[in-house]
């Protein structure tokens, strides 16, 4: 892991933080928000709280990306459509949360993937 990256993310957090309070989207772990408040200004802390969150915000995107692929199976032009939608989608979130060339601010990540995910929930058929 290269802390540099981590770290240099991790005050990027802290410096947005402070200028605008970010309210967490719906399914973001209450593990991650305790631990970002436990980090407190610990920016090495707060990188490892947005890499452990990623972890569980990826599979959650995962899972309702595949769900939501496998209801529209009999529609292949709206199946296309729809990874043409999460390709350009994940391309938007990279770039927006790319500070320089090396470093991505975690945070962002996280929780642009958990908005995200919420949105293909919601696509969900029950």
């Amino acid at each position: 892991m290269n802390w540099n990256i981590v770290v240099a993310a991790s005050v990027l957090i802290l410096s947005g933080a402070s200028a605008q309070a970010q309210v967490a989207p719906a399914g973001v772990s209450d593990r991650y928000t305790a631990c970002q408040a436990r980090a407190g200004g610990n920016t090495v802390q707060q990188g490892i709280c947005a890499q452990s969150e990623m972890g569980s915000q990826d599979a959650r995107l995962n899972k309702a990306y595949q769900e939501v692929m496998r209801q529209l199976a009999k529609d292949p032009e709206k199946r296309l459509a729809l990874r043409a939608e999460q390709r350009s989608w994940l391309k938007a979130r990279d770039y927006e949360c790319k500070v320089d060339q090396e470093t991505i601010n975690s945070s962002c990540l996280v929780l642009k993937t958990a908005s995200r995910t919420n949105e293909l929930e919601q696509m969900i058929r029950f």
